[in-house]
């Protein structure tokens, strides 16, 4: 099993060294992001009991993810989310849009989005803007400003 060194980035306005850090991943083909809003602690507890277990919806607080994927596998970004059916459109109707090249490989309710790209045509910046712009639209509890990243790479 692989060791991984993680880093935590905390994200406000300036989203410079997290896009260096995706560009970084990107250009080694190893490790991953992932992105959450910042949400007060009370409202980050999911509701308690088993039926969480079955329900149909993901996590209330959003988690982005960026894997820079290799030469025999797409580069990916996902959101993982509570937001239910249509959080795709959701996106699109708040501007949260994807660059032209990604191609949407997955749309569902409780497991959440996924889209790819070729790894060579990693645009570090559309991911930062899209994991960010993306956890705090379909985000189901209040966001309090500003994101924690966490980058993992090998060691």
């Amino acid at each position: 099993m692989a060791r991984h060194e993680v880093d935590i980035l905390h994200v406000a306005d300036d989203h410079r060294e997290l896009v260096e850090a995706v560009g970084e991943l990107a250009a080694t083909g190893v490790g991953w992001v992932n992105v959450e809003p910042a949400v007060d602690d009370e409202d980050r507890n999911e509701p308690p009991g088993m039926f969480t277990w079955f329900s149909a919806r993901g996590p209330r607080v959003p988690i982005g993810t960026f894997v820079p994927g290799s030469s025999r596998e797409a580069a990916s970004v996902g959101l993982s989310h509570g937001a239910g059916r249509g959080a795709g459109e959701r996106l699109v109707e708040a501007g949260v849009v994807v660059p032209g090249d990604w191609v949407a490989r997955q749309d569902h309710p409780k497991r959440g989005l996924v889209w790819e790209m070729h790894p060579a045509s990693v645009d570090a910046a559309a991911v930062v803007r899209h994991l960010l712009e993306g956890t705090v639209v379909l985000a189901a509890v209040p966001t309090a400003g500003g994101w924690v990243a966490t980058i993992h790479r090998p060691r």
